[in-house]
């Protein structure tokens, strides 16, 4: 063996007894391994606490933002939606009715 050949040899036992004693992995290849992922904090507890499951948020969703009245099911969202476009329309601020916007007022004026 050449020098060269036994001192790499020898840097590749000296970096597998240093992984060993510092608890690193030893990787001589270079190959991607995701080991910085696994090194990382167990997270799927908080996110099981952050993100609830889809049968809590529809358990949670009806009672808060819907109420039961006789037979209809009454979207608390919606209804103030329609309020806010009534305000707007009051103002004269809401979107024209069908067939008279600026596209319909100004064939109008052509036909004329």
């Amino acid at each position: 063996m050449s020098s060269a050949a036994s001192q790499a040899l020898r840097r590749l036992k000296v970096a597998e007894v240093a992984s060993k004693v510092f608890g690193t992995t030893f990787n001589p290849t270079g190959e991607r391994t995701g080991n910085y992922i696994l090194r990382q904090n167990f997270r799927g507890e908080n996110m099981v606490r952050y993100y609830p499951s889809q049968v809590d948020r529809n358990n949670v969703k009806v009672p808060r933002l819907s109420r039961l009245v006789g037979d209809k099911l009454y979207d608390i969202d919606e209804i103030d939606r329609l309020n806010a476009i009534d305000k707007r329309r009051a103002r004269g601020k809401g979107a024209p009715k069908k067939g008279e916007g600026k596209r319909a007022a100004m064939a109008k004026k052509k036909k004329k």
